[in-house]
């Protein structure tokens, strides 16, 4: 069957005639309209073309070429989708139609993917486990930290997120850091890239930078300071690898927040990396808040990729 045909819903029914006058045998692979202009079919090729439609000798071919008329027949392939080459005679009814292999072939391709219902695409781009929620969490009072534990180690990559408001009242906006299975020794380093434009003023792009540090900053929150309490900041981070245990592990973040009807805003963009003493696969991950907490309504999610 041909992976793609043309169709017309302006043919008009004709009748058979063969170049060179007589019958269609069943090998003749030429034939044309007797009214000598065929109207209104495909001019696009393959196509399908029903001869004696509708009795118990219809056969269907495939027309590949030519014009119908005398001077330029259409060549067909015999006996197509199925059906058995036969002997026609001059003057029996011909049509355009659609064959059951048209059919067969458009259902096939609607129920590929085994009923995933996404069209078309394979199963690696919708099986289960290609993107996961590992854990979501939600902060109901003031607390220090928020921490994701037994993280599966049965995908390629980890997708943090995390959103919400910090309890300080001295700053309008600060940093929410990571640490990676308990590891509270020296063994973070980060690179900040940031703009902010508190009081109306705008300072960046600038840069922050540590290194042999004890957690490694990811989110950027705003803080009671910063106006309305609805006001929110946050990002997410990506942590590709996560589960090897022969390298150093990374991550890559955005994050920032702003009031919205006022000059502050703040954004963050950030790369980390965790040196432990013995490499090892991400487990947990600890999220840690600066002075005053984390206020009730933060939210945080860890999905697991691939």
């Amino acid at each position: 069957m041909a992976s793609w045909r043309y169709y017309s819903n302006t043919a008009i029914a004709d009748t058979l005639a063969v170049p060179g006058g007589g019958n269609l045998s069943n090998s003749a692979t030429s034939l044309y309209a007797a009214s000598g202009a065929p109207s209104g079919y495909p001019t696009q090729f393959p196509w399908i073309l029903r001869l004696e439609p509708g009795t118990s000798n219809e056969e269907l071919v495939q027309v590949n070429s030519g014009s119908g008329t005398s001077g330029t027949p259409w060549v067909v392939t015999r006996a197509a989708d199925g059906t058995t080459a036969k002997a026609h005679n001059a003057g029996t009814a011909i049509a355009h139609g659609v064959s059951a292999g048209d059919l067969t072939q458009a259902a096939t391709h609607y129920a590929s993917g085994s009923g995933s219902g996404v069209h078309g695409l394979p199963a690696s781009a919708w099986a289960a486990g290609s993107f996961a929620t590992i854990s979501e969490q939600t902060t109901t009072a003031a607390q220090a930290s928020v921490t994701f534990s037994s993280i599966p180690q049965t995908y390629a990559h980890l997708l943090l997120l995390g959103t919400g408001r910090l309890a300080e009242t001295s700053v309008q906006s600060d940093d929410v850091t990571l640490q990676f299975n308990g590891d509270s020794g020296t063994h973070y380093g980060y690179l900040t890239i940031f703009a902010a434009n508190a009081g109306g003023t705008m300072s960046g792009p600038s840069t922050g930078n540590g290194f042999a540090v004890s957690s490694a900053p990811v989110f950027r929150f705003l803080a009671s300071q910063s106006g309305a309490v609805a006001n929110v900041g946050g990002g997410f981070a990506f942590i590709p690898g996560y589960a090897g245990s022969g390298l150093n592990k990374v991550f890559y973040a955005v994050s920032g927040g702003g009031n919205g009807t006022t000059s502050f805003v703040d954004m963050r963009t950030r790369l980390g990396i965790w040196n432990p003493a013995a490499q090892a696969g991400i487990t947990s991950i600890a999220l840690l808040a600066p002075s005053g907490g984390f206020n009730a309504g933060c939210q945080f999610g860890l999905y697991g990729l691939g």
